[in-house]
Formats: C-alpha cells, sequence, structure tokens
C-alpha cells in the first residue's frame, strides 16, 4: 500500500523523500481524503506552515467533525 510506505518514511524521519513520494504517487492513490491528510502531516512536520495552514483549513471545511 503506497500510504503504508509513505507513512514508514515519515516514521523515519525521511520528511522531503516522504512528500517527494507522496506527489509521485498521487495518481495512484484512491482515496484523496487520506492524501491530504498524509501531505498536511508532512508539510506541517517541515516547518511549511502556511501551506499546511491552507490545507488544513481546506480539509475542516470538507469534514468539520474530523479534527485530528
Amino acid at each position: 500500500n503506497i500510504i503504508s510506505q509513505i507513512s514508514l518514511l515519515e516514521e523515519c524521519e525521511l520528511l522531503e523523500g516522504a512528500l517527494e513520494e507522496l506527489h509521485k504517487k498521487e495518481s495512484k492513490i484512491v482515496d484523496k481524503l487520506v492524501y491530504k491528510e498524509q501531505e498536511v502531516s508532512l508539510l506541517v512536520k517541515q516547518c511549511h506552515l502556511e501551506e499546511g495552514e491552507a490545507l488544513y483549513r481546506a480539509l475542516l471545511s470538507m469534514n468539520p467533525d474530523n479534527y485530528r
């Protein structure tokens, strides 16, 4: 599973590689919500705070009950 592989990279703190891999595999990831959640997690951990905030706000507007 692609998301599992990317999560493993994230856990190993290979954040830049994980984000790059996520972007490369975007078309193969069917669940776009999971894609965006993974992307925002990686962005924030890399201190891309403005981009991460914008994506968090978009996710919250899509599903206000999911504030994870």
